[in-house]
């Protein structure tokens, strides 16, 4: 069977899954039928490599190409013939020798630029399902944009909104009842508590918020929020998610004076604080499920998750980057009254590498089921590993111990370890495998 003999929607969905545009013209030049079945694609994407923004720049092939953002607007001229809604993503690729302060003032690839995206958008606004844009930083960093607003005025099917790499503005911004889905990444935001985000994105199920900066005492209002993915890369006054429906919550801040989690439902919780300034508030008794907690003060933050007795699995890690371990006060866990029913315990390579001299972890673990442990590269140590094992697995009789080797150890350090663990605890069922560092 030839490639044109499988049915049409099949060779739109070969088409709605290539790489990029690049790609897809392609396949448009192998055949009339697919060159026909293009225009159908349910999900395009437009890159901008590095190799192309440095011919775009060299004199000898800038006027070779044809500008990226005129290829956009090619593009959605092309698309807006058919119906049927589609996913669309523009990325431009930084270079790898632009310094991090360098501004450009040229805007050729200034993607959150509003005349830009009047001139191509409102083509496709009806068609609109998902739209991801990660913009050229260097352009952007200095031009505050109000793509926002303009996305939210013509765009009223759009389920999935995606902005990297810019400076928005939400001046005139008006409500999206159908965006279910929001991320902003690596965003300068001029919305200080996120009071536009909560009141013109009532129906959001997923955010991301990953470096978002300008915000001061950010709250998180969103009655049909699920899941939500906070890093926050600012020193910020107060932190605050009030969320009735969240089920999984993953937040990254260094030192917040104040955090206020309003999250009744919440089974999922991964938090990474360096060090809480003050005590972390908890509006109601949580009913966590799974618990992953990064910091240099484990013991206190530990404490404030003890009253939800529903955790079955612990992940415990110290506070640091690489190999490097933040200063961590001396501090001991007693996992029998603190999480009496977990039934797994992860220990990261920076908690593992601490214990038990700033670390200890106490109580008869009967119920555990499951022993993962990210080893330190600093300590392939058979007998080291021996002693921090045997309080831990003393009581837990049949319980498994996956222990994670560092991809960059010797095959000979590996065979040691390996085997040293099965002969001084032969009751226990091993599982070996690599993690990579840093």
């Amino acid at each position: 069977m030839e490639l044109e003999d499988l049915p049409s929607p099949v060779l739109v969905e070969i088409l709605s899954r290539l790489g990029d545009t690049t790609e897809l013209a392609r396949c448009r030049l192998a055949s009339r039928t697919l060159r026909s079945l293009s225009r159908d694609v349910r999900s395009v994407r437009l890159f901008c490599s590095r190799d192309r923004f440095l011919r775009s720049r060299a004199p000898d092939t800038c006027d070779h190409d044809t500008p990226f953002r005129s290829l956009v607007a090619n593009l959605a001229s092309f698309l807006s013939a058919s119906p049927g809604p589609i996913a669309l993503a523009l990325a431009a690729e930084r270079p790898l020798s632009a310094p991090a302060d360098e501004v450009d003032d040229a805007d050729d690839l200034h993607l959150t630029a509003v005349p830009f995206l009047a001139r191509w958008l409102p083509l496709l606004a009806a068609r609109l399902r998902s739209l991801a844009i990660d913009d050229y930083w260097l352009q952007s960093c200095w031009r505050p944009s109000q793509a926002l607003s303009l996305i939210a005025d013509i765009c009223h099917d759009l389920v999935n909104l995606e902005v990297r790499n810019a400076w928005l503005s939400v001046e005139e911004l008006k409500p999206m009842h159908k965006l279910t889905s929001l991320t902003l990444e690596f965003i300068r935001l001029d919305d200080a508590n996120l009071d536009k985000v909560n009141e013109c994105f009532p129906s959001l199920q997923a955010l991301n918020l990953i470096g978002v900066g300008g915000l001061k005492e950010p709250k998180i209002h969103l009655l049909q929020l699920r899941v939500c993915t906070w890093t926050v890369s600012n020193f910020v006054l107060s932190l605050t998610v009030c969320a009735p429906k969240l089920v999984e919550l993953k937040l990254k801040c260094v030192e917040p004076e104040a955090l206020h989690l309003e999250t009744p439902l919440l089974s999922e919780l991964d938090v990474t604080i360096k060090k809480a300034r003050a005590p972390i508030v908890v509006g109601e008794k949580l009913n966590l499920r799974s618990l992953r907690i990064e910091s240099s003060d484990l013991c206190n933050l530990a404490q404030v998750f003890a009253p939800s007795r529903t955790i079955k699995r612990l992940e415990l890690e110290a506070y640091g980057s690489s190999h490097v371990v933040d200063l961590v006060e001396q501090c001991t866990i007693d996992l029998l009254s603190t999480f009496p029913d977990i039934g797994e315990l992860v220990l990261g390579p920076r908690a593992w590498f601490i214990l038990p001299e700033n670390l200890s972890l106490r109580g008869e673990l009967k119920n555990l089921k499951k022993l993962t442990v990210h080893l330190a590269p600093e300590e392939l140590d058979a007998a080291m590993i021996t002693w921090k094992l045997t309080p831990l697995l003393t009581h837990a009789r049949y319980c498994q111990v996956v222990m994670l080797i560092p991809a960059a150890a010797s095959m000979d350090s590996r065979t040691h370890v390996i085997s040293k663990c099965i002969s001084n605890f032969p009751g226990i069922r091993w599982k070996w495998d690599t993690w990579k560092c840093g």
